[in-house]
C-alpha cells in the first residue's frame, strides 16, 4: 500500500525542519536536546551501597567513579531520598509469568515511558532524529554506560542484535519481518533503517528491549559469524548446533530460557544471580554498574535484592498477599472479586493499595466477523444498522451491576477520558438501551420478517449465528455474554453462546473460522496509538472484527490467507499508515484524532463498558511507589514509574 503524508504534516516539515530530520528529545522543548533533572538529567555520583563498598574496600570491584558513566542518568524520587538495603519480596506464577520481571526490573529501553505516561524520555538514548520520511532513525547512545561485568556498552552492541540476531532467519522468526537493518556511525551512535515509514518504533516495539539485551563481547563466542568454532563449541557443551546454543544463552525465541541464564551481563539495575525455574525462587542482586544515580548522586537502586517466590497457583499468591509476604505487587490477584478481602486485611497484612488506571478501555469486545467467509453471514455482519441495532438492545446498566459490582458505565469501544484520544462520541454512540429502537431500526433496514420466530435477513437468510467465548479467559465475560445473548433474544435474533477452549478459539479466530467471538477491549490510553486493534483491521492477530483485512494490511495483500478489504476500510488503514509514518509528535496526535473519528464512523465492533479501575498492594515498609499509575502491556507498569528508586524502610 502506498504511504502518504498529510498536507498540514508537509507543511510542518517544510518550514520547521526544513532538512529530513525531525528530532525527538523529551523533558524539554521539541527541538532541545537539554533535558531537566526529573526527565533523565545528567550528574555526578558520590553514594553507593554499602555491599558495593565493602567490595571497593576489598579491592574486588573499582570505584564508583571509575563503574558510573561521566554523565549518569539522575533519576527523580517519586517522594523522597531512599536509603540503601532490604529485599523486594514478589511472586511469579510459574516459569512463563516472566513478563512480570520484564515489568519490574527489566525496564530499560533506548527511551522510556514518564511515569505520568504523557511523552516518551531519554534513557539507554540521550537524542534521536528520525528523517522526513520515518524510514530512518538515528540513535546517541549515553556514553560511558557498563555492562553489569564492567564492559562498556556501545553502538557495536545494537548493531549485533539487530543485524546478526533478529536478521538471522535461523535465530529469529523476526527476520521474516522489517526489524530493521542497524549502520554504526560512531561508538556511541547508529543508524536504523526500515523499508517503511516507522515513526513509532523508539518509543513501542516489542523487539526494542532486546537490542540491549545482547552484549556482543558475552554472545559473540556462540554466534557462527564472530566464531568459526562456534558450532564446535556448541557440540562440547551438549548442543545440536551454534543457533540451539545461542538460543540457550541469549534467549531470542524463548524469553524463559533469557532468565535462566544467570551470566549473560545485563544493563539493568539488578542482576540474575539465581535463575528463573519452575519452582522455588527467582533472586537478583544489585547491579554495581547501574548508570543511574538519584539528584544527591546516590548510584541506584536502593534495594540491593529481588526475590520472586516461583508460585503454580494463583489462590496461594492471594495468600501470600493477605499474609503481608509480598512487598509491592499488582498482577493476577488483584481482581475485582477480591478486592473487599485485601481491602479488609489491610492493617494487620501491613500494606495499602495503589490504583492502577487500565488501558483496557472495555470488559468485552464483541466482534461480528466482517469478513466472514460466508456470504450471508458477511452481509448480515457488515450492515451497519445491523450492529446499530444489537448494540442499542444490550442493557449495559444490568451487566454492570449484576457482573462488575456496579462498577463502570456503559462504553464502546474507545479510548478512555484519561487518553489524549478521549473521543466521546466513539465511545458512547449507541449505548442506549432501547429495545423499541432496535426493533424498529431492525425493521427498518429490512429485516421485519421472520421465520420459525427468527428475524430473516434483506438477503433471505435467517439472522442466525455462534458467538465464540474462551472458557479459560475471563469468567466474567461468558457471565456478561449470557445476558447478552438474553437480550439479542428479544430482538427474534438466534444467537448461541459457544464457549470454547482457549486454543480453539484463537485458532477458530486466526484461521477465519469464527461467526463472532468476544475478548476484552485493549489500548484505551495513550496505548490507543500503538495498538489501535479496536479501532480498524490492522493487528493480524487481535482485530477479531476483520483478521483477514488485517492480514492484507500488515503484508500488502502477499498473505495467502488475507482478504482486500472495502474501499472505504482501506482509506481508513491508509489514515493510520500516515500516523505510523508521522515524526512529529503533535501532528501524529492530531492524525491519530482525524483516524478515530473515521473509527466512529465505522463502528467496527460492538463494546459493553468502561472497565473498573485496578489496584496493586504495597508494603508500608515499601516507599516511592506512586499513589496511582497506568497499567498496559504499552506502559509495562510499574516500569516507567523507576522501580531503582523503590526502597525499604520501616
Amino acid at each position: 500500500m502506498r504511504r502518504h503524508r498529510s498536507t498540514a504534516a508537509r507543511r510542518h516539515l517544510g518550514t520547521t525542519a526544513g532538512v529530513a530530520a525531525v528530532v525527538m528529545a523529551t523533558g524539554c522543548s521539541f527541538f532541545s536536546f537539554d533535558p531537566d533533572v526529573e526527565d533523565g538529567a545528567q550528574g555526578e555520583g558520590t553514594g553507593e551501597a554499602p555491599m558495593l563498598a565493602a567490595l571497593v574496600e576489598s579491592g574486588d570491584l573499582p570505584p564508583l567513579e571509575e563503574r558510573l558513566p561521566d554523565e549518569p542518568l539522575v533519576v527523580e524520587p517519586n517522594d523522597r531520598i531512599g536509603v540503601y538495603g532490604g529485599e523486594w519480596s514478589t511472586a511469579l506464577v510459574g516459569a512463563h509469568d516472566w513478563p512480570w520481571l520484564g515489568r519490574t526490573v527489566a525496564y530499560e529501553n533506548f527511551v522510556r515511558w514518564a511515569p505520568e505516561w504523557d511523552e516518551a524520555i531519554p534513557n539507554l538514548a540521550t537524542e534521536w532524529e528520525y528523517n522526513e520520511d520515518a524510514t530512518e532513525v538515528t540513535i546517541h547512545l549515553r556514553e560511558g554506560i557498563k555492562w553489569s561485568d564492567g564492559e562498556p556498552f556501545t553502538a557495536d552492541d545494537v548493531v549485533f542484535a539487530l543485524n546478526d540476531v533478529f536478521n538471522n532467519h535461523d535465530l529469529s522468526p523476526m527476520a521474516a519481518s522489517d526489524p530493521g537493518t542497524a549502520e554504526k556511525l560512531d561508538e556511541y551512535s547508529l543508524t536504523i533503517t526500515f523499508d517503511d515509514p516507522n515513526a513509532l518504533w523508539i518509543e513501542n516495539n516489542f523487539i526494542l528491549y532486546q537490542l540491549v539485551e545482547k552484549p556482543l563481547h558475552y554472545l559473540g563466542e556462540f554466534h557462527i559469524d564472530h566464531n568459526p568454532d562456534a558450532d564446535e563449541l556448541a557440540e562440547e557443551e551438549g548442543f545440536a548446533d551454534w543457533v540451539e546454543m545461542f538460543d540457550a544463552k541469549a534467549g531470542v525465541l524463548s524469553s524463559v530460557q533469557y532468565w535462566q541464564n544467570a551470566d549473560m551481563p545485563t544493563l539493568r539495575a539488578w542482576r540474575v544471580v539465581e535463575p528463573l525455574a519452575d519452582s522455588g525462587q527467582m533472586v537478583l542482586d544489585r547491579n554495581p554498574y547501574y548508570w543511574k544515580v538519584d539528584p544527591e548522586g546516590n548510584q541506584l537502586p536502593y534495594i540491593d535484592h529481588v526475590e520472586f517466590d516461583i508460585m503454580q497457583d494463583e489462590e496461594v499468591m492471594l495468600v501470600r498477599a493477605l499474609n503481608g509476604e509480598l512487598d509491592m505487587h499488582s498482577r493476577h490477584f488483584n481482581t475485582l472479586a477480591n478486592r473487599p478481602v485485601l481491602a479488609e486485611n489491610r492493617e494487620s497484612g501491613g500494606y495499602g493499595f495503589f490504583d492502577l488506571v487500565p488501558g483496557e478501555m472495555n470488559t468485552a469486545m464483541i466482534s461480528l466477523n466482517l469478513s466472514h467467509e460466508d456470504d450471508d453471514l458477511r452481509e448480515i455482519f457488515n450492515d451497519h444498522d445491523f450492529r446499530v441495532a444489537l448494540s442499542h438492545a444490550i442493557n449495559r446498566q444490568d451487566i454492570i451491576d449484576v457482573i462488575y459490582q456496579g462498577q463502570g458505565e456503559p462504553w464502546q469501544g474507545a479510548p478512555r477520558e484519561e487518553s489524549p484520544f478521549y473521543n466521546e462520541g466513539l465511545a458512547k454512540q449507541y449505548t442506549e438501551y432501547d429495545v423499541e429502537l432496535a426493533n424498529e431500526i431492525l425493521d427498518e433496514a429490512g429485516y421485519d420478517e421472520r421465520s420459525g420466530g427468527v428475524r430473516v435477513a434483506p438477503n433471505g437468510a435467517p439472522v442466525s449465528f455462534d458467538l465464540s467465548v474462551p472458557t479459560d479467559f475471563r469468567p466474567d465475560i461468558i457471565d456478561s455474554m449470557e445476558m447478552v445473548v438474553g437480550f439479542w433474544d428479544e430482538l427474534d435474533i438466534d444467537v448461541d453462546l459457544d464457549t470454547e477452549d482457549r486454543s480453539l478459539w484463537q485458532n477458530n479466530r486466526e484461521e477465519n473460522e469464527h461467526d463472532a467471538n468476544v475478548w476484552s477491549g485493549d489500548a484505551g490510553l495513550r496505548d490507543a496509538m500503538y495498538d489501535a486493534r479496536w479501532y480498524a483491521p490492522v493487528h493480524d492477530g487481535e482485530s477479531n472484527f476483520g483478521i483477514p483485512w488485517a492480514k492484507w494490511f500488515r503484508s500488502d495483500g502477499d498473505d495467502p490467507r488475507s482478504i482486500e478489504p472495502p474501499d472505504e476500510v482501506k482509506e481508513h488503514l491508509e489514515m493510520y499508515e500516515a500516523v505510523e509514518g508521522e515524526p512529529d509528535p503533535e501532528l501524529r496526535d492530531e492524525l491519530m484524532a482525524d483516524f478515530l473519528s473515521v473509527s466512529q464512523e465505522r463502528f467496527y465492533a460492538i463494546g459493553i463498558s468502561l472497565t473498573p479501575p485496578g489496584y496493586g498492594i504495597v508494603a508500608d515498609h515499601f516507599h516511592n511507589v506512586p499513589e496511582s499509575m497506568p497499567s498496559s502491556s504499552v506502559y509495562n507498569d510499574p516500569g516507567p514509574t523507576n522501580p531503582e528508586q523503590y526502597f525499604i524502610e520501616e
